[in-house]
């Protein structure tokens, strides 16, 4: 399964306010969708995502749907059809052009337009490779410039560009497209990629570290990179001064010494603090804030699904 597939599989698992439905649902309309006299057509390559509006499309409106999945004119190559045959009227008034600012209003609901753009025509390089790229596909630049303006209300720095016929609403950085991924609430793939792309910054690296045990050296740079992560999560979703002032302390120490091994962070803790500490004591209370970055993901999924 690619990268981009596995994200789509994961953002069609969500469970969403009707709100937000509504705006991935007008998202969808937008990018892959036909409207015709007798007829609305969705068309999409990605079998998640035809699940997705088939499902959006009867939670809302409850319209006589049919789902093509064979060879037929009116379908992509090597793709699939949904078609709409009722409630045409009430669906192409509240997802036409000019709805979309009504439709998009809150950031819950801006961040749903997003995740059904992506799911309609998005697509996000490996995080192996050096070339870190999320784009949306579109042949519509009215539909270009709203998805820019939606990814830059969130500071992503989005870009157009043109590519033949169509327009390409783009991300290069890195930490945008981690931030994309967030907002959508794609998790899972947000690790995935944070941890792939660690690994690949690091192995960019290692080639220049000279005199050194390049075994022991990549365990322990490993293993600091994965802590940092987790740390970055925590203060991300959590007060800091609400963590223990042990662990707290810890969290302090990995972070100015980002590539230090556990004997180096227990001589450092013991400049810092005046006290004596192992390195078993050390990775016991490393362990806890991987413990506590693991509840806090926990809580966070538990609190979506809540919101349902």
């Amino acid at each position: 399964m690619t990268f981009t597939r596995s994200i789509k599989e994961e953002l069609t698992r969500l469970k969403l306010s009707k709100k937000e439905n509504l705006a991935e649902f007008s998202a969808l309309l937008a990018l892959n969708g036909e409207f015709n006299k007798d007829e609305i057509l969705f068309s999409s390559k990605n079998l998640a995502t035809i699940r997705r509006f088939y499902s959006l499309a009867k939670e809302l409106y409850n319209p006589e749907l049919e789902t093509i999945t064979k060879a037929d004119k009116r379908i992509p190559s090597k793709g699939y059809l949904v078609l709409i045959k009722s409630e045409l009227n009430k669906i192409e008034s509240e997802h036409k052009l000019e709805q979309r600012d009504l439709i998009t209003q809150s950031n819950d609901e801006k961040r749903a337009y997003l995740r059904g753009a992506f799911l309609a025509g998005g697509s996000i390089n490996d995080p192996v490779s050096a070339n870190y790229h999320l784009e949306i596909y579109t042949t519509d630049k009215k539909e270009a410039i709203f998805l820019q303006r939606l990814m830059n209300e969130f500071l992503l720095n989005a870009k157009i560009t043109k590519r033949r016929e169509s327009l390409i609403v783009y991300l290069k950085e890195a930490e945008a497209i981690s931030e994309f991924l967030k907002l959508v609430s794609a998790f899972s793939g947000l690790f995935k990629f944070e941890e792939l792309r660690i690994q690949r910054d690091f192995n960019n690296s290692i080639n220049r570290i000279i005199n050194c045990e390049i075994a022991n050296e990549k365990k322990t740079l490993d293993a600091a990179n994965e802590q940092l992560l987790h740390i970055g999560f925590i203060k991300q979703y959590m007060d800091i001064n609400n963590i223990n002032p042990k662990i707290r302390e810890i969290m302090e120490l990995r972070e100015e010494n980002v590539d230090a091994s556990l004997l180096e962070l227990s001589y450092a803790y013991e400049q810092k603090y005046g006290e004596k500490i192992s390195k078993s004591g050390i990775n016991h209370r490393l362990n806890k804030i991987k413990a506590l970055k693991d509840e806090l993901l926990r809580s966070i999924k538990e609190k979506e699904n809540l919101n349902e």
